[in-house]
């Protein structure tokens, strides 16, 4: 009798665990490009997210290997790999957001030309996939170059009818985690404490963190306190890469994808009022893309919060940064206009 309710109770607590895991965390994520340097590392942090219940990895090759590698870790969420593009139609199956790290890296000396050489044709074979597949998908870019790819994107969902700007995300969050680090290594306060918005773009010079607004309060007199900061979050991924080598800044970015990626699901959930900042299709300037906070629901973008107001030298900056911003939106349309 002891044994019978003993295996009833044992049976009941393993349907509790499963039908609590289902209730609170039901979202499949696909990661594009899970076996790069940036994918790898981004994987093995969705796989210990509990918010992520079936985690698709794909890549040309090695997906499924690293597929079975993950599944023996102790975590409740489901992986699954996918090889070869005959695939990707199954690994997008019902995802809730997509995560493209795919194409190669940006290296010191690169240009943005050639950048969009590479990555763009990737990009516009991946998209037409997931405009049939999972249109109401979230996508989170990461492949370089951003500023240019992201619009890129948009038009190739837009032939497609599939276009949500909503929905499409450039990630720019390791740059809000680099000015949270140097912020906090300025203040002597920790780092989670530090909270500053980044704007523009993601390019180097398009990168524009309104120290102003810092939380703790980042004390200013005048814009000499402010550019070496400045400086130092612009070149930040230039001076990993001169150290590290042509792999670059792979863990920062892994990690701050990770931390975007669980925001968007927090807000799919409708828990807990993520903000993020964020590349997206914008009117708060003169391009037709840009990067500011953004608060995230069900839907995406609930609400796009905008430019916080600027001191003098942070709108000069502003100012600068927008007509190469520009040039690049424009890049990436035609680019994908004419292919």
């Amino acid at each position: 009798m002891l044994r019978n309710v003993r295996v009833v109770l044992k049976s009941f607590s393993s349907l509790s665990r499963k039908f609590s895991t289902t209730q609170t965390s039901n979202s499949r994520v696909c990661v594009i490009g899970a076996c790069g340097n940036v994918g790898q590392a981004l994987s093995l942090l969705l796989k210990r997210d509990d918010r992520v219940t079936v985690l698709s990895l794909y890549d040309v090759k090695k997906a499924i290997g690293m597929a079975l590698d993950m599944s023996h870790i102790d975590t409740n969420s489901e992986v699954f790999g996918y090889e070869k593009i005959e695939m990707l139609p199954k690994a997008l199956y019902c995802a809730d957001v997509v995560v493209i790290v795919a194409g190669q890296p940006r290296k010191q000396g690169s240009s943005e030309d050639e950048l969009l050489k590479q990555n763009g044709p990737l990009i516009l074979e991946i998209m037409p996939h997931i405009a049939e597949i999972c249109p109401k998908a979230l996508i989170a870019i990461v492949t370089s170059p951003t500023n240019a790819i992201v619009p890129l994107a948009a038009e190739a969902l837009k032939k497609k009818d599939a276009f949500d700007p909503n929905r499409l995300f450039g990630v720019t969050t390791h740059n809000v985690v680099r000015a949270r680090t140097f912020i906090s290594d300025e203040l002597q306060v920790d780092a989670s404490m530090v909270k500053v918005p980044v704007i523009g773009g993601n390019s180097p010079c398009t990168i524009l963190p309104v120290l102003t607004h810092t939380k703790p309060k980042f004390k200013i007199e005048d814009e000499d306190d402010a550019i070496p900061l400045i400086r130092k979050l612009r070149a930040a991924e230039d001076n990993v890469n001169k150290v590290k080598g042509d792999q670059g800044a792979t863990l920062v970015i892994a990690h701050s994808v990770a931390k975007f990626t669980h925001a968007l699901l927090m807000g799919l959930a409708g828990l807990g009022d993520p903000v993020e900042c964020a590349y997206v299709e914008s009117a708060v300037t003169d391009c037709s893309f840009f990067a500011t906070p953004l608060k995230l629901g069900k839907q995406g973008i609930e609400k796009n919060l905008g430019i916080p107001s600027l001191a003098k030298f942070e709108a000069e900056l502003l100012d600068d940064l927008i007509p190469e911003l520009k040039q690049s939106i424009k890049k990436g349309i035609d680019f994908a206009k004419k292919k």
